[in-house]
């Protein structure tokens, strides 16, 4: 693993996990998540006796429970959305089934097809992470490896098109058929070898593609019509080292803030992205080097990559969905993206620095040496070195 992990601070050890690796993958899978391509991501969990503990250290436990909660706060304030708190609570009995497999009991394979809800599917815009155009099933195909670790793989299918997802539970149900209505609680449970939970992802994937070949022709991948060159979106992702070391660091400095950056998250890592499709066409092999195409590696020409691929985002209108959350363009216009971007009031002469102690500068992202003179923030976020730089008046 090539990233820089920054060392967890003794209130967050003492909160019981590293926030700073938390930030760093949950950036990394909703990135993956908003990319338009197939996605494949796995992880490990560990269980300790009580929960099950994720990379970070965090329990598991939590994160669901911590989930409903959300999904409460938002359906009081929207009851539209109800359906947010109904498949929270569907997986939290997920979560309890995690728990025995991770003890040994039961079978020792889950699969979930976290098919798109159905109240969505003519929804006309994005909303709370769900992207109306994709309308992506996560596929979880969850394994016990070990005597108490589980693995958790996810698979995206594009489409969400129920036929071809009948014909993935039948697969893996001696042909039978799923109940009508949501997918996503009706789980199975398989006894399968090493060999056999190894395999299974890629069956999978093949038999919601083929049904898709079936019923429109063509050549699929994971729901998406094959092309020469596929780039899975989380290893690309999770590549862009610098890019979520930024976002990363923001949400451990200042978690409210850091959510105004997610629409600049999503747009330059999109960039990126279009950018190494194009720049792969007619390249074999697709070699990990490839997916670091034109990566920022000093803060100043990070922060212009990020502001000039922000404002091209937001002019086409772009929206940038995944992993629970979707993230618009507060602000079009030339003058107004700047002033979202960080670079604060240009216009206005009465423009005042303080320190914040709960934040560092956004550009430089480096708190002040023992003996260094603090950085002094504005009311955009910039330390007054980096201001001058980026041609402000500070």
């Amino acid at each position: 693993m090539e990233r820089s992990v920054a060392q967890p601070t003794f209130e967050q050890r003492e909160q019981g996990f590293d926030h700073y690796l938390r930030a760093y993958n949950d950036a990394a899978t909703w990135s993956a998540e908003t990319l338009n391509g197939s996605m494949r991501s796995s992880f490990e969990y560990h269980y300790d006796g009580i929960d099950l503990r994720a990379e970070d250290g965090g329990a598991l436990g939590e994160v669901f429970d911590d989930a409903i909660r959300a999904a409460h706060l938002i359906v009081r304030s929207n009851p539209q959305l109800l359906f947010e708190l109904r498949r929270r609570f569907i997986e939290r009995e997920e979560y309890s089934v995690m728990l025995a497999m991770a003890q040994g009991e039961g079978p020792n394979t889950m699969v979930v097809e976290s098919d798109f809800p159905p109240e969505l599917m003519d929804a006309p815009e994005d909303v709370g992470g769900y992207n109306v155009r994709r309308k992506q099933t996560m596929l979880r195909i969850i394994t016990r490896v070990g005597r108490s670790t589980l693995r958790m793989t996810t698979q995206s299918l594009d489409g969400s098109n129920r036929k071809a997802l009948e014909v993935v539970y039948a697969q893996i149900n001696g042909g039978q058929v799923p109940q009508p209505g949501e997918l996503l609680g009706q789980r199975t449970y398989l006894t399968l070898s090493p060999e056999q939970q190894a395999e299974l992802t890629d069956e999978l994937t093949q038999a919601y593609d083929t049904s898709l070949t079936d019923q429109f022709g063509g050549n699929w991948h994971a729901g998406i019509p094959r092309q020469a060159h596929s780039i899975d979106t989380y290893d690309f992702a999770h590549r862009q080292h610098d890019l979520l070391h930024w976002f990363s660091r923001a949400v451990v400095e200042n978690p409210a803030y850091a959510e105004k950056l997610r629409y600049k998250l999503g747009a330059t890592m999109g960039a990126r992205y279009k950018r190494a499709q194009v720049d792969l066409r007619g390249l074999e092999p697709l070699t990990p080097s490839m997916l670091l195409h034109n990566v920022a590696y000093d803060q100043n020409s990070l922060w212009a990559e990020i502001e000039q691929a922000s404002y091209r985002a937001a002019s086409a209108g772009e929206v940038f969905s995944g992993c629970g959350a979707s993230a618009h363009a507060e602000q079009s216009s030339a003058e107004a993206q700047l002033e979202q971007a960080g670079y604060g009031n240009k216009s206005d002469e009465a423009t005042t620095y303080s320190f914040n102690k709960k934040m560092h500068c956004v550009v430089c992202q480096a708190p002040p040496k023992n003996g260094e003179p603090k950085k002094l923030c504005g009311p955009c976020g910039i330390c007054r070195s980096c201001d001058h730089k980026l041609g402000g008046k500070g």
